[in-house]
């Protein structure tokens, strides 16, 4: 389904550009007509359980991060707890039941409250294409991603003839919270098919009041760089990326602590080439490591309490790829081979006032705990995927994928002249078990989808699927006296199947989803069998839901909407599962004239009873915002845009957001009020 307007560029921003009735017709890629210049803008594309947009052309307020962003898309809804590191659910699964890749690259938080989700540091601005897809779509995406995957591709630059520059460059601004973003891209052509290309970004905001006048603790500073060698030739391609993210005084309504600072740190190497071996076609692969440095303390940004907090913490990935692309004429094929492996470390310190100079110093009489013992998971995973053309109408898929995985704590037994409990002393507490031995499992999984064209325009499809997620660090290995991991936990199998249909005609377009997923060992997050301890075992759950979205286009108005419904069950316990977002979706108009385009969307979300009240701070009502939004062609390169969202200064939460520490008559963490944004986007 290709849409000249988005259906949903939700609580971030507004709707892709509306281009000029000419070009609803015309290919993604096509030039749209503005008579008498041209602009070139790229057209999201929204099919049944796949959403592709480029990050340059999306007319929106400025986004915090990745996760703000990611929340204009159907069917991605968030978790807040600030004004940055919203993190990402799809189909009621969120955390590491979702893949994020960067150009092949894995990066895992360092904060064991997701303060720094992968989606945060993800860079955007030199991104020349997000995919969002919605479910087990593919097994060459990695380990796990049962409940989605987000990938951010990367091609090399084009440069016009005569032309050895090119960039691109967007500033923003907006009213509440003062938010400031400029950023920008350039590219050289150095010759002979290799190219120097950079970019880099810088985000600032104060904290944001919500629609009743209260202010939430959001503020925060990004700046992010990064810089690509590469060569391109004729069938050959191969780039060094390095780049670095660091959030800096990152202030949470719904946490204990702040965060001072959180550091990443990127090296990747990645490439491909054809190679016309009979059906070998082409052989890609990567190379990649990922560092994250993550600092948070109650005491630096905060009024602290009695006692002072403070939690440093490390994160670190390496791994790669390297896959074959066969053809064997009505067969495609793809096999590869994938590792990767994640070390975590985090410790924590506490103590009176009087003791800051210690817990500062990291001094071990002041360690409370051996939050993440040294845990590293490593996974190694073979896949092979084939699509076959039947006849005309019809398409068969098929995967199969092994995963080896093997954990390990190297701090299992603590540290040394430290108060702090020793993680084996808590695992034998609950679960009657210890970390000396590394533990491992072979996983297997795979997919058949099949497709068949009704008539032009109209596809059915369905799919069946199995995936499995192997426990995070924290699921697994968390030690903490009132949060303990299991080392013993088995990973989730997920057994989906969904169906529905893809319909496109000349002016209009609606896609339609059923799904259902059957939970084996779902790892639940405890914290209701204890009181006042959280602890992790495996459960059986069910997750179901309907996604439906489309758009209607007559003479220079395009209507367009989505809606999306998740519903999940712990059959075990016979409950609801926490974090489950309500029904939710958006209404919009949009018209566009010449060089200029204006509209409106609602977005709106239904209250949500189906709670686990272990877990979630509450029920939550239902809501509604409306937001306008217009832009104006400059010139050929160049738009401006300008909008309000949230109009009439609602006051509202999101359902699946933090408990609000701050304020006590806050169920959640609220959501911003009536903001004024203006944004510049412009390339050469």
């Amino acid at each position: 389904m290709k849409l000249t307007t988005l259906a949903r560029l939700g609580a971030s921003g507004a709707l892709l550009c509306a281009l000029s009735p000419a070009a609803f017709a015309q290919d993604a890629d096509a030039v749209t007509a503005l008579d008498p210049i041209y602009v070139l803008r790229e057209r999201a594309r929204l099919t049944a359980g796949r959403y592709e947009f480029t990050p340059m052309d999306i007319e929106a307020a400025p986004a915090s991060d990745g996760g703000a962003l990611l929340n204009s898309v159907p069917g991605v809804s968030i978790n807040r707890m600030g004004g940055h590191g919203l993190d990402i659910v799809i189909r009621g699964q969120q955390a590491n039941q979702l893949n994020v890749i960067d150009s092949g690259s894995f990066t895992y938080g360092g904060c064991p409250n997701r303060m720094d989700p992968p989606t945060s540091t993800l860079s955007l601005n030199r991104a020349d294409t997000i995919i969002v897809e919605k479910g087990y779509a593919s097994v060459t995406n990695g380990p796990g991603g049962s409940g989605g995957t987000v990938r951010l591709e990367r091609e090399a630059p084009e440069f016009e003839e005569g032309k050895k520059v090119s960039g691109s460059l967007i500033t923003a601004l907006g009213t509440n919270g003062n938010t400031k973003e400029i950023g920008g891209t350039i590219a050289v052509d150095l010759g002979g098919g290799f190219y120097l290309e950079a970019g880099a970004e810088y985000k600032d905001a104060d904290n944001y009041e919500d629609g009743d006048g209260r202010e939430e603790r959001s503020a925060y500073t990004q700046k992010n760089a990064g810089v690509t060698f590469g060569y391109k030739t004729e069938g050959a391609e191969i780039a060094l990326d390095i780049e670095r993210d660091k959030a800096e005084d990152v202030l949470f309504a719904g946490a204990g602590m702040d965060s001072p600072l959180s550091d990443t740190k990127i090296y990747r190497l990645r490439g491909g080439m054809d190679v016309g071996m009979g059906p070998l076609t082409r052989i890609e692969g990567n190379l990649f490591v990922t560092e994250v440095d993550h600092e948070m303390d109650n005491y630096t940004l905060r009024t602290p309490g009695m006692m002072l907090m403070r939690s440093p913490t490390t994160s670190d990935t390496h791994g790669g790829k390297v896959e074959g692309q066969f053809d064997f004429g009505t067969t495609t094929a793809r096999i590869g081979l994938d590792y990767q492996s994640n070390n975590r470390v985090a410790f924590g310190y506490g103590g009176p006032a009087s003791m800051l100079a210690l817990i500062e110093a990291g001094d071990v009489s002041r360690l409370t705990s051996v939050s993440w013992p040294d845990v590293t998971i490593s996974q190694t995973g073979l896949y092979a995927e084939t699509e076959t053309k039947l006849d005309a109408r019809t398409t068969l898929k098929f995967g199969a994928r092994y995963d080896h995985v093997r954990a390990s704590a190297g701090l299992a037994d603590g540290v040394a002249g430290a108060p702090a409990p020793a993680p084996n002393t808590l695992y034998t507490t609950y679960y009657g078990t210890t970390f000396d031995e590394a533990r491992t499992e072979d996983n297997f999984g795979g997919l058949v989808r099949l497709e068949y064209e009704l008539s032009p325009g109209v596809t059915l499809f369905s799919g069946l699927s199995r995936s499995v997620r192997t426990a995070d660090a924290s699921e697994r290995a968390f030690a903490r006296s009132n949060w303990i991991g299991n080392p013993d936990i088995a990973p989730e199998k997920h057994h989906q199947i969904d169906v529905g249909l893809e319909a496109e005609g000349k002016a209009w377009a609606f896609t339609a989803t059923a799904f259902a997923d059957r939970v084996n060992d779902y790892i639940l997050r405890d914290q209701f069998t204890i009181p006042g301890v959280t602890t992790y075992r495996n459960v059986s759950a069910t997750l179901a839901g309907v996604e439906l979205g489309g758009s209607l286009q007559s003479g220079n108005w395009t209507l367009a909407g989505d809606v999306t419904y998740t519903y999940g069950q712990n059959r075990t316990d016979d409950r609801p599962l926490a974090q489950i977002p309500p029904l939710e979706g958006s209404v919009s108009a949009t018209y566009a004239a010449d060089l200029w385009h204006a509209g409106g969307r609602v977005n709106f979300a239904s209250s949500q009873t189906r709670i686990d009240p272990s877990r979630d701070p509450g029920v939550s009502a239902g809501w509604a915002t409306l937001d306008v939004f217009g832009g104006y062609a400059l010139s050929e390169k160049a738009m401006l845009f300008a909008g309000v969202d949230n109009v009439f200064d609602k006051a509202y939460s999101n359902h699946l957001s933090r408990s609000n520490v701050f304020d006590s008559t806050m169920t959640r963490v609220m959501e911003p009020g009536r903001t004024v944004y203006v944004k510049l986007e412009a390339k050469f």
